[in-house]
């Protein structure tokens, strides 16, 4: 099962249907092999502040947060992400990292200091 996660001002859902990548190879794997992420679908990646692009099919918006607690403040958007990207990409003030579909970030309006937390 899933979980929902929400921006705290206007209570939008920013995410669905999560996926929280705890054990190793949830962590490895993680959206690598997708073919498509709907709308609503993500992955989140505690203790993570760095991802890589390499051995991936799709495009993804690829956020980084600064965990305070229950709540999460994006430090760094990061839009449209291409599959095989060489380089990872990072942000050392983030605690963990949330993986969404291309396109979610401009679609949600979401924005650097905005304030996330996952409800249910």
């Amino acid at each position: 099962m899933g979980f929902q996660m929400i921006r705290k001002n206007d209570e939008t859902i920013v995410l669905s249907n999560g996926v929280l990548a705890r054990d190793f190879y949830t962590r490895l794997r993680g959206l690598i092999g997708r073919t498509e992420l709907n709308r609503g679908e993500g992955m989140l990646f505690p203790k993570c502040n760095s991802v890589h692009m390499w051995m991936m099919k799709i495009p993804i918006d690829v956020i980084f947060l600064t965990r305070n607690g229950e709540e999460w403040k994006i430090a760094a958007l990061h839009p449209s992400v291409k599959p095989w990207k060489f380089l990872p990409i990072a942000c050392m003030k983030a605690s963990d990292t949330l993986e969404l579909s291309s396109g979610a970030i401009e679609e949600l309006g979401l924005e650097k200091g905005q304030t996330l937390c996952i409800v249910s």
